[in-house]
């Protein structure tokens, strides 16, 4: 047998790859996809052999019973319109809460993980709402297929209760069935055509029972795809902070740095940033800038690529949503365009920077020129809105993942960008000890297309060396290995 010219001893890779679709019905453990590899050189019994699995879980990871998504425990203080003032108050509506069932959110769980409902089967909505970043994006923009985004990635924590008449940065949106819709059907987002997407999910070996279980019926529809989104997405909430702990013991967790930070809240802060305001109205087309638009005020410069709200009414350009602050230690960068990596630089803004326009009149002009212990405490209570417990959740986690046999670690960090491929694409991963990385890439039937090595962090590939279709890009470290999917156009 000839030598195979990118090995000097014998590699038998097994790398997973079959079609699930058609062969869901013969496979045992849970659409395992598998594609099997022979890389095959000089064999001899004292050479060495490796052996490699890889393993893709194609359906998702759910418990026999669902996970608990419909008992949500609000803390007594959100409840109480007479209980202590937290500095961070306002009775909430639960209406929104109440309406949550087990099946339906754990559908829209699987459905917020799916790539399939992509155009490109390359992208989720936890692409770029990371659950451990209580599902924001730690970068000023996200990365869509042809170009960045527009704003910062809105975290989506507490959607289902806080302030519900405005959902986009520019408050135009004002149900969170148009929120979901909108980055579905974009473009340079997810892409979805949705009558595309139902068919597609209809075909899979577990979407039928989801939906069955969830709606009484197997059909699969836009309306129903929304509504189970809509309901994984409310059932997001931080009430297990040490805020919601603090408040029902009279506070006396608090640090003093806490306690002077939760007054200083109070009188310069909370007239905005109070959780759970629904202004008193129910009206979906009601737009409270239109009638509270000094809320929405942030004071900073002229924004000449983003007018806010003034891209739908001129008469308030500059104007952006006033997001929950719930778990807001998590989710930085900050403001609409991601312009503060920082609490301090939040702070420091509304202390030092703040530039007065028409519609400045609960900021002093110029800002609130706090002390430097004042924005030290701010920051302080601020972090009490934390809640870890919700970054860990099981119920709120991805039940896709990259599974194997033998339990190989993955990368760390580890980006493909842009996918699908324009001129080019990079694989980017840690790699600070600059240890030897083996790259394989294969085509869509598994075929080994080239083997290469580096010991940098990242791998540059170019479209002039591909042709269009899907490829699989294998990397391995010592015992650590990852398959990513790319496309190229």
């Amino acid at each position: 047998m000839q030598r195979n010219p990118y090995f000097k001893d014998i590699i038998i890779r097994i790398l997973i790859h079959l079609n699930v679709d058609s062969m869901k019905k013969q496979l045992s453990i849970g659409g395992v996809l598998l594609a099997i590899v022979f890389i095959f050189g000089n064999f001899s019994p004292d050479k060495q052999s490796v052996v490699i699995l890889t393993a893709v879980n194609e359906e998702p990871n759910l418990p026999a019973t669902p996970l608990d998504y419909e008992n949500v425990k609000i803390p007594g203080h959100l409840l109480d319109i007479d209980s202590t003032d937290t500095g961070y108050g306002g009775v909430i509506d639960t209406m929104h809460l109440s309406i949550i069932t087990d099946e339906r959110a754990t559908l829209g769980r699987v459905l917020f993980y799916d790539e399939k409902l992509s155009a490109l089967e390359n992208i989720s909505c936890g692409s770029c709402h990371d659950q451990s970043l209580s599902f924001t994006e730690n970068k000023p923009f996200s990365e869509g297929i042809s170009a960045l985004t527009k704003r910062n990635s809105m975290h989506l924590n507490d959607l289902g209760w806080t302030n519900r008449s405005g959902f986009s940065w520019d408050l135009e949106i004002t149900t969170l069935d148009e929120m979901i819709v909108l980055p579905l059907t974009d473009e340079n987002e997810i892409g979805a055509n949705m009558l595309e997407v139902s068919a597609k999910l209809a075909e899979t070996s577990y979407y039928p029972d989801l939906f069955r279980d969830a709606y009484g019926t197997s059909e699969i529809n836009e309306e129903r795809i929304v509504d189970a989104l809509v309901q994984f997405i409310s059932s997001m909430t931080t009430f297990n902070s040490k805020l919601d702990q603090a408040a029902a013991n009279d506070f006396r967790y608090f640090t003093d740095e806490e306690i002077a930070g939760k007054e200083l809240f109070s009188q310069a802060c909370a007239i905005c940033h109070s959780q759970g305001i629904t202004f008193g109205v129910s009206d979906p087309d009601f737009s409270p800038v239109e009638i509270f638009p000094f809320l929405f005020n942030n004071g900073l410069p002229v924004d000449l690529e983003d007018a806010g709200a003034g891209e739908w009414n001129s008469e308030f350009e500059n104007l952006f949503k006033v997001p929950t602050l719930r778990n807001i230690e998590l989710t930085a960068p900050y403001m609409h365009d991601g312009r503060f990596n920082t609490l301090e630089e939040v702070v420091e803004h509304y202390s030092e920077d703040v530039e007065e326009n028409e519609w400045t009149i609960f900021i002093p002009d110029g800002g609130f020129n706090f002390s430097v212990s004042d924005k030290e405490n701010l920051v302080a209570f601020m972090k009490t809105f934390t809640d870890k417990d919700f970054i860990t959740d099981e119920k709120w986690s991805d039940p896709f993942k990259l599974s194997s046999t033998n339990n190989i670690e993955g990368f760390s960090n580890l980006v493909l960008k842009p996918n699908p491929m324009s001129e080019y694409a990079v694989i980017e991963f840690d790699n600070e000890n600059s240890n030897l990385v083996s790259v394989n890439i294969l085509n869509a039937e598994g075929k080994l297309l080239r083997h290469d090595k580096t010991t940098g962090n990242s791998y540059s590939m170019y479209k002039e060396d591909f042709q269009s279709g899907m490829y699989f890009i294998e990397l391995i470290m010592d015992d650590a290995r990852s398959v990513q999917k790319l496309i190229v156009k």
